[in-house]
C-alpha cells in the first residue's frame, strides 16, 4: 500500500508539473497569436504608407525627358500630316501644337508644371502625349 500512496504521490506531481507546463504553453501561445495579429496590423499599416509615398513622389528626370521626347516626337508628327516641313508655318505650328499638348497634359494631371505629374501616373500621361488629337481639345 506504501508503494501504490508514493507512486500516486509520484504520478500526483507529474500531473501537477505536467498542467503548470500546459498552462506556461497556453499563455506562451496566446502570446505569440497576439504579437502575431499586432504584426499583421502593422504590416498592413507600413504597406498602406508605402503606397501612399509612391502615389505621391513625382516623376524622375529621366521619365520627365521620356514625356518632353514624346511631346517633340508628336507634334512633329501632327503638324506633318497638315503641313510640309518646307511651309513658313511649319515651325509656328509645332510650336502651337506643344503648347497645346504641355496646357492639356497639365490640366488633365492637375498639376502646374508636367514635372509634377506623380510616378504612378506616367505610363497614362505618355499614353496621352502619344494619342493626343487637337481636335478634341479646340
Amino acid at each position: 500500500m506504501e508503494d501504490t500512496s508514493q507512486w500516486l504521490a509520484v504520478v500526483g506531481q507529474q500531473l501537477q508539473m505536467t498542467e503548470q507546463q500546459g498552462a506556461v504553453l497556453r499563455m506562451m501561445f496566446e502570446g505569440l497569436n497576439a504579437f502575431k495579429t499586432e504584426i499583421t496590423e502593422h504590416k498592413e499599416e507600413v504597406q498602406m504608407m508605402v503606397q501612399e509615398v509612391r502615389d505621391s513622389v513625382t516623376l524622375t528626370d529621366a521619365e520627365c525627358y521620356q514625356i518632353h521626347q514624346a511631346v517633340k516626337l508628336k507634334t512633329v508628327e501632327l503638324t506633318k500630316h497638315r503641313f510640309k516641313e518646307s511651309d513658313l508655318k511649319f515651325n509656328e505650328m509645332v510650336g502651337k501644337y506643344r503648347r497645346l499638348i504641355w496646357s492639356n497634359l497639365k490640366k488633365r494631371f492637375e498639376v502646374a508644371k508636367y514635372s509634377h505629374i506623380r510616378r504612378i501616373d506616367f505610363a497614362d500621361a505618355v499614353e496621352f502625349v502619344q494619342f493626343f488629337q487637337p481636335e478634341d481639345y479646340i
